[in-house]
């Protein structure tokens, strides 16, 4: 029988009951994955490598464990409402040390001793053939010298041991063709090809396909036989009629094109959690949801199906079921990373035709999280001078929240950019215009773009190497290329130097260990589903690590230039400008971590500091940027052959890198974390108010030349209560960005209610902050990002 269709409420009851069982609920390890990967690995062996991973992700769809919950949707990355896969194909050295406490973005992962038993096959077989160790082996094989002395020091984190690199796929090709249409768009490719060598890879890249479409087929419809089941147990009449019609949705999509905005979501759903599926890593970003989503609202509305409110409680609903995802990779990147996925979700923004594409949806997005408060999916406004005011001030009400979202982008400043980085490649301006996020703050084309991860680097490191000849200070290993000690520079110029050369080492090094493992993933891990999402690779026959998409960029970030910029200028200003110190001296209070040297590190930290509009400063900071823009295009082109651009942001990699860092000569203590983001200030060392700041950042790099960068700023919720304060500050983005400021986002918070989170941790489990490119529940970070977080300049409108 047809199911009524007929506009339903939404309880907003049943939103914030799911989303308190999904915060209460603890997170657990699944294992089904490793189970149904151990299965499926030997009946494929000697096959390519894109039909093993294709057959591999086919059989998870088809034979995965499923559940239903209260929601109105179906789907879920794992069995559990808060489950967590394991990736051992990039990285299984935590499985082999048997790690006890495993943090993921929700906090404390369950990991049972039956668990635990089934990791030893897993181990026996990826142990020598996961993507990590395979490029740390071919890195030593290719370039003759290892890079674990690097590694292992701080000098960079690799992009090997962990899956990423998503990038803005292209949902709304997928809601509005449906899986049936892609398979028979990938069998007529296929049937096209003349047998040769040359498309022998295209032959099996269309089979891949076809195997994908297929399972996500199954897949759905096994979760409306599940519905049917349950509908037939329930007594509840309402839920009974949501279950029946839960089942014709997944009898319907993904397999044909969405009709209705419930259907497009569930649509949605269905394959971003097969996305996640095939490989749980950052950087799955959404492009503009609300605006692909606007046409089938204006449809069901015009019809009468549903009210502005159904379509609000839809879309919190859609966005408990993103908050659900996690993963585990290990705890560095846990530590690195904090263990957030990267699910931005942009709004406002232009169309292709340079008009203000914001839409009715978009406000949604916005009125969803003023209510949920939730991490996931983080916002990003994408601000432009023809956007409309009531817009901005309704973000900045989702600000007010203190969620730490939407991240503001410079619209006109990232179109410059996309067409600067794809200039090769022929970009026009339409496609520039769509311009989005992809994971954290980084930059693409939104729909068309490949990112193949190289690493993170840390600049604070490189100069650290400088000050100590090429030698790690902590572990007394010389890691870097000897420039010279210190002591016997003459003149300032000579460090510098020293900073650049040894940069322009770290940069290559990183950057040839990402490249050896791009190799790897791109040779034994191809990803059917993530290149049937972004634009080129259907018609091209080619797997997106493969130079199959339209666009390809990389992911290679630098974290701690400010830091590195910031005890340079500590030197040139006691040491060769004033003369208050001998090189000597300061060399020995910093190593030892000023202990006994406190005159020293006083002197440091009164030194001229980023962030406060100090035109020498502002200059030199954006000199030791270029440095590493410059170390980027010596180090070559990326893994396609793409020009590609560094990115600047941190993350939580400022924590990691400054837990195996020394003292510095900006007065910073050895083992504490780095300056968060690329362009904020370090913390409390701003102290010329909120207009001095944005000058700083909007003058520290040049935002053309890096594919992104990162601007935190923290005021006190008192600031923005009044429509006075809410206008103070967007009169502050506006001013940043008339400068070409790129990024900007604001933690609305106190430090005493940081201090208090942190003390008592059971009070404020929802208590959400700002980290990087992302939000996070405070009291479930490291106790080092809580640390600087809480350091954080708090500024206020005088």
């Amino acid at each position: 029988m047809a199911v009524e269709t007929k506009a339903r409420k939404y309880s907003d009851e049943r939103v914030h009951n799911l989303k308190a069982i999904l915060l209460d609920a603890p997170q657990k390890l699944d294992n089904e994955r490793l189970e149904l990967l151990n299965e499926i690995y030997p009946l494929t062996d000697g096959e390519p490598q894109i039909l093993r991973r294709a057959k591999l992700l086919a059989h998870i769809l088809e034979n995965k464990t499923l559940y239903i919950d209260d929601s109105i949707f179906a789907g879920s990355l794992t069995q559990y409402v808060c489950g967590v896969y394991a990736f051992p194909e990039w990285n299984c050295d935590w499985m082999k040390n048997n790690e006890g406490t495993i943090i993921s973005h929700l906090g404390e992962v369950e990991v049972t001793e039956e668990d635990r038993a089934t990791f030893g096959d897993i181990v026996n077989y990826w142990g020598t053939r996961n993507c990590y160790d395979n490029a740390n082996k071919m890195f030593e094989e290719v370039y003759g010298y290892s890079s674990m002395p690097a590694q292992e020091t701080g000098v960079f984190y690799d992009g090997n041991s962990w899956p990423a690199g998503g990038g803005t796929m292209n949902y709304e090709r997928f809601i509005n063709q449906g899986a049936a249409n892609i398979k028979k768009e990938a069998q007529e490719r296929m049937h096209e090809l003349v047998v040769s060598s040359e498309n022998r890879e295209k032959f099996h890249f269309y089979q891949a396909v076809i195997i994908v479409m297929d399972a996500m087929i199954t897949w759905a419809h096994r979760y409306a036989a599940l519905a049917r089941e349950m509908a037939a147990q329930e007594q509840n009449y309402e839920r009974k009629m949501e279950l029946l019609e839960m089942a014709e949705t997944c009898e319907w999509v993904p397999e044909n094109p969405a009709r209705t905005l419930k259907e497009a979501m569930q649509s949605f759903l269905f394959v971003h959690l097969a996305l996640e599926i095939e490989v749980t890593g950052c950087g799955y970003s959404l492009g503009y949801w609300g605006q692909y989503m606007q046409p089938f609202y204006e449809k069901d509305i015009a019809e009468g199906r549903i009210t502005r409110d159904d379509a609000l409680t839809m879309t919190k609903l859609a966005f408990i079921k993103l908050q659900e995802i996690g993963y585990y990779h290990g705890p560095k990147f846990a530590k690195a990373w904090s263990s957030h996925v990267g699910q931005t979700l942009c709004i406002g923004g232009l169309t292709r035709e340079g008009q203000d594409a914001t839409c009715e949806m978009d406000y949604i997005c916005c009125d969803a999280h003023i209510d949920l408060k939730n991490i996931q999916p983080p916002l990003a406004l994408f601000w432009h001078p023809m956007m409309q005011e009531d817009f901005l001030f309704r973000c900045v009400e989702v600000i007010k929240t203190g969620v730490g979202h939407p991240q503001i982008m410079n619209t006109p400043v990232a179109i410059t950019r996309m067409m600067d980085m794809f200039h090769e490649e022929g970009v026009s301006l339409e496609d520039a215009r769509r311009v989005a996020i992809f994971g954290c703050v980084g930059t693409d084309i939104a729909n068309k773009t490949s990112h193949p991860v190289e690493g993170e680097v840390c600049i604070g490191k490189a100069f650290e190497l400088a000050f100590n000849n090429g030698v790690d200070p902590l572990t007394g290993i010389e890691v870097g290329p000897k420039t010279g000690d210190p002591v016997d520079f003459k003149t300032f110029d000579e460090m510098f130097e020293a900073y650049r050369e040894q940069a322009d080492w770290a940069v290559a090094t990183m950057r040839r260990h990402g490249r050896v493992g791009n190799d790897h993933q791109a040779t034994n891990l191809p990803l059917t589903l993530r290149s049937v999402m972004t634009d080129g690779c259907m018609e091209s026959g080619k797997d997106c690590w493969n130079d199959g998409a339209q666009y390809t960029a990389e992911l290679m970030i630098n974290v701690g230039t400010v830091d590195a910029a910031n005890s340079m200028l500590a030197i040139k200003d006691l040491v060769f400008d004033q003369k208050k110190l001998t090189m000597a001296q300061l060399k020995e209070a910093v190593l030892a971590n000023f202990e006994g040297y406190e005159d020293i590190q006083k002197m440091c930290l009164d030194a001229p500091k980023h962030g406060n509009d100090i035109k020498e400063v502002n200059e030199f900071v954006r000199k030791c940027y270029d440095v590493v823009w410059e170390a980027y295009y010596k180090a070559g082109r990326n893994y396609c052959g793409k020009l590609g651009k560094p990115d600047a942001y941190s993350n939580s990699l400022h924590n990691l890198f400054g837990a195996v860092m020394g003292a510095l000569p900006n007065g910073r203590p050895a083992y504490r974390a780095l300056t968060d983001g690329s362009v904020s200030a370090t913390p409390g060392t701003d102290h010329e108010g909120p207009t001095a700041l944005i000058n700083s950042a909007a003058y520290a790099l040049d935002t053309v030349k890096f594919n992104s960068n990162h601007f935190n700023v923290k005021f006190n919720p008192s600031a923005v209560e009044t429509p006075r304060g809410m206008r103070n500050l967007l009169s502050l983005v506006k001013t940043y960005m008339d400068q070409g400021g790129s990024h900007i986002q604001f933690n609305i918070v106190s430090s005493k209610t940081l201090q208090n989170a942190k003390l008592q941790p059971e009070k404020y489990k929802d208590l959400v902050v700002r980290v990087a490119g992302f939000s996070a529940y405070f009291t479930r970070l490291d106790p080092g990002v809580q640390d600087e977080i809480i350091k954080r300049t708090e500024l206020t409108f005088k």
